[in-house]
């Protein structure tokens, strides 16, 4: 015990004894008991000595190997540790990437995304399907003659709307030009 303990605990004693009032006293001597605890004896052994006895028992020298041994441990019991905690995290996000999966399965059986799951599925076949002529839908270069005559919009825009590509739309246009000027 170091000289301060040594005098805290001579005080805690002090204060247990004369202290007017009853719960300074109580907790002083708990504290006091405590400490004497802390070296294995009781709180009257600890009295009577004074805390003289409550010195710990120096602690010998490890040698060079005892200290290698002791560190190697230390590595081996903190590797182990290391392992088994990514070992937790992997079994962790195995069961939640299965719980993932059981409830995408269980959405999809509720029939939810069928349709974009539908278009993707044919986006990957390659699966593009060739729109017909219903009588209902314009003529793609008719259709696309009207916009460019009648709207701003860009060729871009017009070539998707109408289904036809842009090279296609800028060829209209320049026909339309030609027809305009000749």
């Amino acid at each position: 015990m170091t000289p301060a303990e040594r005098e805290r605990f001579q005080n805690l004693l002090l204060m247990a004894t004369e202290s007017p009032f009853e719960g300074e006293r109580r907790n002083a001597l708990e504290a006091a008991e405590r400490m004497a605890k802390r070296y294995d004896m009781t709180l009257e052994e600890a009295a009577r000595s004074g805390g003289e006895a409550m010195q710990k028992p120096t602690e010998r020298k490890r040698s060079t190997f005892e200290e290698a041994e002791a560190e190697a441990a230390a590595r081996e019991r903190a590797f182990s540790e290391m392992a088994q905690f990514m070992r937790d995290m992997e079994d962790k996000a195995r069961s939640e990437k299965a719980r993932h999966q059981e409830a995408l399965k269980a959405a999809y059986a509720r029939g939810l995304d069928a349709e974009e799951r539908r278009a993707e599925e044919r986006k990957k076949r390659g699966d593009w399907q060739v729109r017909r002529n219903n009588g209902r839908r314009r003529n793609p270069l008719v259709h696309a003659s009207v916009l460019l005559h009648e709207t701003q919009l860009p060729m871009t825009e017009i070539a998707s709307i109408c289904g036809l590509d842009v090279w296609t739309v800028a060829g209209l246009k320049l026909k339309m030009r030609e027809g305009a000027t000749g």
